[in-house]
């Protein structure tokens, strides 16, 4: 899988630094995983996740919930 840790990626406001947002994991350097452990993935994680697409470049996204004996996981493409 190669997974890695990213950098990270500036939020930029008028050419100023408003904030930084680093992704929980980045496999085969175009999929951003973001981990949760939540009752249930809704609207809110699918919406976070297209804002992280957005914000990164890439195209494909999954978030994955650890609260449950089963996996709970969600596909996200922008």
């Amino acid at each position: 899988m190669n997974p890695g840790r990213s950098l990270g990626v500036q939020f930029l406001y008028k050419q100023e630094k408003v904030g930084d947002y680093i992704p929980d994991l980045l496999a085969f350097g175009k999929i951003v995983v973001d981990t949760k452990v939540i009752e249930k993935i809704t609207d809110r994680e699918i919406g976070q996740m297209m804002n992280y697409l957005k914000i990164t470049g890439y195209r494909l996204g999954y978030v994955l919930n650890f609260k449950n004996p089963k996996l709970e996981w969600k596909r996200v493409v922008r």
